[in-house]
């Protein structure tokens, strides 16, 4: 049985646009440096908006309730990835969402940087 998490509407429709926006980043990430320096400032913000996005999935699956079991699995999924990255056990998992959000906004202006 499904929980009542993912049963929602809104969650199902984040969940879809999610796939999407991280289909979009797989393909433009294989053909990066072949890419304009718009489209590859286009992969950039749709990775921000992604990242950003996920962040506030993870805290909604926290703040799901502890007898939601399947939004609990996912979240301690996310926060065992989060360690892989370099997070501690002790840290959330948003210290890594931040710190990459962070790394996509220097590769921005990096690449700002590069067309001026």
């Amino acid at each position: 049985m499904t929980s009542e998490f993912f049963r929602s509407e809104m969650v199902q429709g984040d969940l879809q646009e999610l796939a999407k926006m991280q289909e979009f980043c797989m393909k433009s990430m294989v053909v990066f440096p072949a890419l304009s320096p718009e489209k590859q400032m286009e992969y950039f913000n749709v990775l921000e908006e992604m990242l950003q996005k996920q962040k506030v999935f993870y805290a909604r699956l926290k703040l799901s309730g502890p007898d939601d079991e399947e939004a609990q699995d996912m979240a301690d999924s996310i926060k065992q990835a989060a360690m892989m990255y370099g997070a501690s056990e002790h840290e959330d998992a948003n210290v890594v969402f931040d710190d990459l959000i962070d790394k996509v906004q220097t590769m921005k202006k990096t690449l700002e940087a590069e067309g001026s």
